[in-house]
């Protein structure tokens, strides 16, 4: 113990500005100032209280609103200091790494932390289903990225804006995407699930039989797919005698999918085009859309060019992931995952355009479930091949989908997303 003559020796022995501040602060120095000066050390669980208030003033308003959350996690400064939040164990772990890591946190912004996580300032580890359980109280008003996503097609036209959205998204090495896709039938949509235990391609095969049957397919039929992805349907249909032509506008998957054709013996037809400016020769028995509805907002527009495409008495089998709110996306998704207007699938919205046309709706169901128990194959399977994506893609790309697959996955089970499968027909003249 020191004993100090003046309180002017007591400043003399602190060797910075800051810590002279904490200490007349009365903290921060491990030492209290008794009324003769004398400098005592605290008491060991006041000494432990003073510094989780330490760590909680740099997180700000974090702290106190996280303090005493029903969703118990830890959060790693980076000195290596540990502060917990919630009752009970905690469920996962966030690790800042820096003050640009802090200060996101801070924020309570969810743009703002998805920005740090990507860019290797915050990690998360344990369960990433959790993190995701906060995003309700938190902030995330980007004006100008929202913004962006309505001029962009006014300025350059729907076509135009689809064209760099698919790009942004789907224009990676198929390989990438094969990381996480079921291996047997790589499909870029929710299987359907009768248990939470099935495997992903048992789920998906399911999904295809019914798509199969509710369509009334039949060998020498010829159906159109929007946007074929790497071709788990085609492999299906086409194994049944079935005529297949697909279109995208996405050179990457037309490249892959004529490899995979030329491979497996198959006469597929595919064609780089937008959906609108699509102009065959012919109609088609079947249109089949899988995932691809939520990068086509104007659903009149597409409905009637569906029925432009189909035979009468032709069906459609359509599915998407569901939001009750038409355009409603985080800044996250819209930065790094589906630029553009973007919009989940609204269904009143789809039924109150359907009623217009002379379609009519055969079938609904609600997969959310089954999208879940998706999405969360598809994030174990991305985690568990990290290395080879981080060392072929970077870690800013394994990030980035790292946050959209599990993101996802809680979306649907927290229920802020459906998902609808859809059959309808155009019926033949009366």
């Amino acid at each position: 113990m020191r004993r100090s003559g003046s309180f002017v020796d007591v400043l003399v022995a602190v060797t910075t500005p800051s810590a002279a501040f904490r200490l007349l602060a009365g903290h921060g120095t491990g030492f209290h100032m008794s009324e003769t000066t004398d400098l005592l050390p605290f008491p060991p669980e006041q000494e432990v209280a003073l510094r989780r208030r330490d760590r909680q003033s740099l997180l700000g308003r974090f702290a106190a609103q996280y303090a005493d959350g029903t969703v118990p996690f830890e959060v790693v400064m980076p000195d290596g200091s540990c502060q917990l939040f919630g009752r009970g164990a905690p469920t996962f772990r966030v690790t800042l790494r820096n003050r640009n890591g802090v200060r996101a946190i801070s924020s309570i912004d969810e743009g703002r932390i998805a920005d740090a996580y990507l860019a290797g300032d915050i990690d998360l580890e344990g369960d990433m289903l959790k993190p995701f359980a906060l995003r309700g109280t938190m902030k995330d008003f980007h004006l100008l990225t929202e913004a962006w996503r309505f001029i962009q097609p006014l300025l350059f036209g729907q076509v135009h804006t689809n064209k760099r959205a698919i790009t942004a998204h789907y224009d990676i090495d198929p390989e990438f995407f094969l990381s996480f896709l079921d291996p047997v039938t790589p499909c870029y949509t929710q299987g359907v699930y009768q248990r939470a235990d099935e495997t992903l391609d048992a789920a998906t095969l399911r999904k295809f039989d019914y798509c199969f049957e509710k369509l009334k397919l039949k060998p020498g039929d010829h159906i159109l797919e929007v946007g074929p992805g790497w071709g788990a349907w085609f492999e299906y249909a086409s194994a049944r005698e079935v005529r297949c032509t697909g279109i995208s506008i996405s050179k990457v998957s037309i490249d892959y999918l004529n490899k995979r054709a030329k491979e497996l013996g198959r006469d597929w037809e595919l064609i780089e085009t937008d959906l609108f400016e699509y102009q065959p020769a012919g109609r088609y028995d079947a249109i089949v859309i899988m995932g691809v509805i939520e990068h086509l907002p104007d659903y009149l527009r597409v409905l009637q060019k569906f029925i432009s495409l189909l035979k009468p008495g032709g069906r459609i089998f359509l599915d998407g992931s569901a939001s009750t709110k038409k355009y409603e996306l985080s800044s996250f998704m819209v930065k790094y995952i589906y630029p553009g207007n973007h919009s989940f699938l609204v269904l009143d919205d789809f039924l109150n355009k359907l009623a217009k046309t002379p379609l009519q709706v055969e079938e609904i169901f609600n997969d959310r479930m089954s999208y879940f128990y998706t999405f969360v194959q598809w994030a174990r399977n991305f985690d568990a091949h990290k290395d080879f994506v981080i060392d072929r893609f970077g870690e800013f790309d394994y990030r980035r989908f790292r946050l959209y697959l599990w993101g996802a996955a809680y979306e649907f089970l927290s229920r802020s997303l459906d998902c609808y499968r859809i059959v309808i027909q155009l019926p033949e003249p009366r």
